[in-house]
């Protein structure tokens, strides 16, 4: 799925959080969007999603491969949803529905967006599973019975479910360490790949970043300050904001060598 985003704004009751933000991604790219805490991700991943507080105003164009959402209805933003777009949210604990098995919320979007029997959707369920790493004995687990990592893996097959061709993924390796995320990231975006899926990857760690995405923008205070392939841009930051991400990413590498 192509995205193109054009002069996008976003404020909250009258406080200006997103600006004149430009962003494309072309049919089965990985792209990054990276920034420092409230800088705008999430609003721009929620706009997209059409999940904006109540009180957002919003203006701009966010094209998903045709479809506009900016002003777009609840109806279509429902088929959307889930079934084109998929999304992998930042704290799995939060995210997943504590009274749901994992089977239940696997299937959830299956339920909802297709005409399935109960015996076919179990069958995709299950091969989901294994294609996230997950033994079948998960199936009948709740949230709390799981690891971070097992959490977010669910998370990750509750997005593909579906077969979407847009994932977008919202910090979803910040709530683990760093041997987790690593995992994560590679079967994120081995996932994707296999899928020929697009996908918008969120985080505030570079470190992250290059693992997943091929080219990236920067956020700063709700303006993109840069943009390019992400391994220029770690090579060769032009901006304070940039070569402060890039430090930060070089010092978290560095740490982690020196502790094994």
């Amino acid at each position: 799925m192509s995205v193109n985003i054009r002069n996008l704004d976003i404020s909250i009751n009258g406080n200006s959080i997103v600006h004149d933000v430009q962003l494309t991604i072309a049919d089965g790219e990985r792209v990054g969007l990276i920034g420092s805490s409230g800088s705008g991700k999430s609003m721009i991943a929620k706009a997209m999603m059409g999940i904006l507080p109540s009180m957002a105003q919003v203006s701009g164009d966010i094209d998903l491969d045709g479809t506009h959402v900016v002003g777009a209805t609840d109806e279509v933003m429902a088929t959307l949803r889930g079934r084109s777009v998929g999304m992998v949210f930042q704290n799995p604990s939060v995210a997943l529905n504590p009274v749901m098995t994992v089977a239940q919320q696997v299937g959830l979007p299956l339920y909802l967006h297709y005409d399935l029997t109960l015996e076919e959707r179990a069958e995709r369920v299950r091969t989901m599973l294994s294609k996230v790493g997950l033994a079948e004995d998960a199936l009948l687990k709740y949230p709390h019975e799981l690891s971070g990592g097992q959490q977010q893996r669910v998370g990750i097959a509750t997005a593909l479910i579906t077969s979407p061709r847009l994932i977008i993924a919202d910090e979803p390796t910040t709530a683990l360490d760093s041997i987790t995320q690593r995992q994560i990231v590679d079967l994120l975006t081995s996932l994707v790949d296999d899928s020929g899926a697009s996908m918008l990857f969120i985080t505030h760690d570079f470190s992250v970043l290059r693992r997943a995405t091929t080219r990236c923008y920067v956020l700063s205070e709700g303006h993109v300050v840069e943009s390019g392939a992400t391994s220029m841009l770690l090579e060769c930051p032009t901006t304070p904001e940039a070569t402060n991400l890039v430090r930060a990413a070089r010092e978290l590498s560095l740490d982690v060598e020196g502790g094994r």
